[in-house]
């Protein structure tokens, strides 16, 4: 595969819908009629423009035309906690033809070359049927994979960057960290954070007390007579 020519991808981070408080939900964002329109673009009736490849000590280059006879697949964005996972998994079965050209000889080539790619995989699974043989076939289909590996990997890099949205300001940005306490939650930040609660039982404590003393009895050692949340 050439250099910068890649399949991976990586978790974003990303950006959900306005009601997605910090973008923590789950949200999947459909891309599949965008993703098949545009690898037609990228692969189908394209020209190789003289496709380079060495056999034997000796330069070729392919001067082919490809044509989409079969795109099945989908294209999806997970977006999760703030961060974004781009998925997709394809078929393609791309045909091709024209022919080899090497010093001043040309012989013609003609065929069909199967993709199958998902998101997971570390390279693509690929098979070819040629209509005529040579004796340098291999690094012919190592030539043809490593083109249409790199019209993929345009796809993946614009597939990744949709869906990203815009960083929300106000009350869908904030969302409050919470621990969960048995049955119930206790905020650790926030109006009525921890912080907060000390501070009210503080003052009903030392209000508590100071009554107490005033009738001489003793000190009661109360949290809150008022609920926090």
């Amino acid at each position: 595969v050439p250099e910068n020519s890649s399949i991976q991808v990586a978790k974003q981070a990303a950006y959900g819908s306005s009601w997605n408080a910090n973008s923590y939900h789950y949200e999947e964002r459909d891309y599949t009629s965008w993703g098949k329109k545009r690898l037609n673009e990228l692969l189908d009736k394209v020209d190789t423009n003289g496709l380079p490849f060495s056999a034997k000590s000796q330069e070729f280059t392919l001067e082919l035309k490809t044509e989409m006879k079969k795109l099945d697949g989908d294209a999806w964005c997970n977006i999760r906690k703030g961060k974004k996972l781009t998925c997709f998994n394809y078929e393609l079965e791309l045909a091709f033809k024209g022919h080899i050209a090497g010093g001043t000889n040309k012989w013609d080539l003609e065929g069909k070359f199967f993709y199958e790619v998902a998101v997971d995989d570390d390279e693509p699974e690929t098979r070819f049927e040629f209509k005529q043989r040579y004796p340098f076939q291999k690094e012919v289909e190592k030539a043809l994979c490593n083109f249409v590996t790199a019209k993929f990997s345009v796809f993946v890099a614009e597939l990744s960057a949709k869906g990203n949205g815009q960083k929300k300001e106000g009350f869908a940005a904030k969302t409050e960290t919470r621990v969960q306490v048995g049955q119930y939650q206790k905020y650790e930040q926030g109006p009525d954070g921890v912080k907060a609660l000390q501070e009210t039982a503080k003052k009903y404590s030392d209000k508590m007390n100071a009554a107490a003393k005033e009738q001489d009895k003793p000190a009661k050692h109360l949290h809150c007579e008022n609920p926090t949340h």
